[in-house]
């Protein structure tokens, strides 16, 4: 076997480990992004919860000011 084919089935062989590498990290960045997406509160829980806390902050504001010395 020549030098010249060695080296470039030595190389083949370094780019199918590098491809193998890349897809699995590849496919490790996915499944953290989908778990990551799982422990995410949805948007309308989220903005529900602040008309929530808006008005329980109004009550609050009118309560105060109606026991605040004139």
């Amino acid at each position: 076997m020549s030098l010249a084919l060695a080296a470039a089935e030595r190389l083949e062989a370094a780019l199918e480990r590098l491809l193998a590498a890349i897809e699995r990290r590849e496919a490790e960045r996915q499944l953290a992004y989908r778990e990551m997406q799982g422990d995410m509160v949805p948007r309308a829980e989220v903005e529900a919860l602040s008309a929530r806390l808006d008005e329980a902050l109004a009550r609050l504001r009118e309560a105060l000011a109606e026991d605040a010395p004139e």
